[in-house]
């Protein structure tokens, strides 16, 4: 019995710091604007709609009165979960070409932030079906007091708080320093999360705006330089 030895075939590998496509440039400029412009109209509805009730009887007298506005803050906020997770992947991608462990950091993070911010809309949806129905409003009273459950708590509500933030100083940190984008992008991503998670809105002047304005912004650039584009370029 003989062996035959083939002449071998050096392995083709990437250039350093080629970014391994996982999410198309098309995919990821749509998510990054759906996802931010869903999320920014969930908070323009919520200021028309006013500061929550504290009181349960209020909140599902209030979603009785106005069904079709409470209906649409949260369905609104609700589909817009999956496409901010994509456009958060996307930014992620793109910080890859320059820094790919913050930027494997950074989606981890953002990952599970929006695992614990989708269960959070998740829970307002099934509470708003229970507000509507008379059967169902001892329900919605006992759902309004999960937000005390620590359980809940530590598998949700302490993940979308650490991945949200950390995710987003990641990335924005990440983009400035490396540039890889313009940095008026990660700028306006870095005020944003800072503004959204201490002071919030303040009248009708609400941070949103600004993750809405820097998720275009990385949109463009997206589209802008596209493969096709690097390869021309």
């Amino acid at each position: 019995m003989t062996t035959t030895t083939l002449p071998t075939t050096p392995a083709l590998t990437a250039p350093t710091g080629a970014p391994r496509t996982t999410i198309g440039w098309r995919t990821g400029a749509v998510a990054l604007v759906l996802g931010a412009g869903l999320n920014t109209a969930q908070a323009a509805l919520g200021q028309v709609l006013g500061d929550r009730p504290e009181d349960v009887a209020d909140q599902i007298a209030l979603a009785n009165e106005r069904t079709g506005l409470v209906a649409s803050v949260v369905l609104v906020g609700l589909f817009a979960v999956p496409f901010m997770a994509v456009g958060f992947l996307a930014a992620a991608q793109e910080l890859r070409r320059r820094a790919p462990r913050t930027a494997y950091v950074a989606a981890t993070f953002l990952l599970l932030g929006m695992w614990g911010f989708l269960a959070m809309h998740v829970a307002e949806t099934i509470q708003l079906v229970a507000m509507l129905e008379p059967a169902g409003r001892d329900a919605a009273v006992w759902m309004d007091g999960l937000d005390s459950e620590p359980l809940l708590g530590i598998l949700f509500g302490f993940p979308f708080m650490v991945g949200c933030v950390i995710g987003m100083l990641t990335v924005s940190i990440g983009m400035l320093v490396t540039n890889v984008v313009p940095r008026w992008i990660p700028a306006l991503f870095l005020v944003f999360i800072l503004l959204d998670f201490s002071v919030g809105a303040v009248g009708p002047v609400d941070p949103h705006w600004l993750y809405l304005a820097g998720a275009v912004g990385l949109a463009i650039h997206l589209v802008r330089n596209r493969p096709t584009a690097r390869a021309v370029a």
